[in-house]
């Protein structure tokens, strides 16, 4: 399952559909494409409106109404992620891929974030991941609220990921009200068959006990941030790290050009005075 493709602005409340036709307000939540042939063969496409439930359990190819905000905040979440944990063998982080639990009666959602250790094939690509058949399971999810499926991630999915015995459930809410952002995390860790709900430190951080991170917002409260449990310093995602790998690979040349002139210099100045530096 790839990342739901936005097609209204997660921005928009729902009361701002109201006055609208029958159609948007039918595809609030989003649509899933149902293919029919008829006797000749040929196919046909028909559409279905989503319902939050189908949230909880959605099928390949279900467009969601997430929003672009939400959509960088997850890649961005997905690269900090793969990142930190690349050393680590056997361990895969994924993105929106559907988990089937094998758990009787128990919705399969498909986490923005699962973090799974000990996968047998971590290479192979999965359009799900087969609790039961993989022979182990996510210790590890995050989830990006979106405005439209707040009650589910916030209410629902915690009872989800405490029955399929996710080690930690964190959650990113990004508090949209008329396009601005003012983030908050909070989350729970499993303790027994419990779930008990992780406060964050005074300065708005969870510390994960199954990975080395701490998870939080910047100052502001307008960007989600990760930092690193042992060094401190802040995990950057993919396109900030590559600016800073540039920047410093820039200034090493700069004074290793620098270091060649002043030898050249040098040379030259040892040379004048009849002094040979072969």
């Amino acid at each position: 399952m790839g990342i739901a493709e936005p097609v209204l602005s997660a921005y928009e409340d729902r009361e701002s559909h109201e006055d609208h036709d029958d159609v948007r307000n039918e595809y609030y939540y989003g649509h899933r494409t149902v293919i029919q042939y008829d006797e000749n063969g040929n196919c046909q496409f028909e559409y279905r409106p989503l319902t939050p439930d189908d949230f909880l359990d959605p099928e390949e190819g279900d467009i969601y109404m997430q929003g672009d905000l939400h959509t960088s905040d997850v890649i961005r979440l997905r690269g900090i992620f793969r990142y930190h944990l690349k050393k680590q063998k056997n361990i895969r982080v994924y993105c929106d891929l559907k988990i089937i639990w094998g758990i009787e009666g128990l919705s399969n959602p498909a986490p923005d974030i699962s973090i799974v250790r000990n996968v047998k094939n971590p290479e192979q690509d999965r359009s799900a991941f087969h609790v039961l058949e993989e022979g182990t399971k996510p210790f590890f999810v995050m989830e990006v609220v979106s405005p439209k499926y707040r009650n589910e991630d916030i209410n629902k999915k915690p009872d989800i990921y405490k029955k399929a015995g996710v080690s930690e459930y964190i959650i990113a809410d990004p508090g949209l009200k008329k396009g601005k952002v003012s983030y908050t995390v909070s989350g729970y860790r499993l303790i027994g068959n419990r779930y008990i709900k992780i406060q964050p430190d005074s300065q708005g951080m969870i510390k994960s006990m199954t990975i080395p991170v701490l998870i939080g917002t910047a100052k502001s409260n307008t960007r989600l941030v990760v930092y690193d449990s042992v060094t401190g310093e802040e995990i950057l995602p993919d396109d900030k790290r590559a600016e800073k790998e540039k920047a410093r690979a820039e200034q090493e040349k700069t004074r290793a050009d620098s270091a060649e002139e002043e030898l050249i210099r040098l040379k030259a100045k040892m040379k004048a005075l009849g002094i040979s530096m072969d």
